[in-house]
């Protein structure tokens, strides 16, 4: 809305701040577009660059099997399709680190 602070995020910070996401825990796009936003001293993150630095960082990183992108996105998320990833294997992730479905 008029007046609020729009912040265009990167893939290199929404990358950062994936990194900092707690072991066994999820946070939504909205949490993350939230947490972003909080962190630069804004109202809000843009919805739509989020998605696409989303699928960007993610796809940096997805040969880093400590990038907890599993976090962020399950394996229903479009990015899995999108990137080729494996559903299960995010699944089995989420699982292992007590992420409630």
């Amino acid at each position: 809305s008029a007046g609020e602070k729009m912040l265009i995020s990167s893939p290199e910070k929404i990358s950062e701040f994936i990194f900092k996401i707690p072991k066994g825990s999820y946070l939504s796009i909205k949490e993350l577009r939230r947490g972003l936003a909080l962190k630069a001293g804004a109202d809000n993150t843009c919805p739509v660059t989020t998605g696409i630095f989303l699928r960007m960082a993610i796809e940096q990183h997805k040969d880093d099997e400590n990038f907890p992108y599993w976090r962020v996105v399950d394996e229903k998320h479009p990015v899995v399709k999108k990137l080729n990833l494996d559903g299960n294997q995010i699944k089995m992730r989420r699982v292992d680190e007590g992420i409630p479905y």
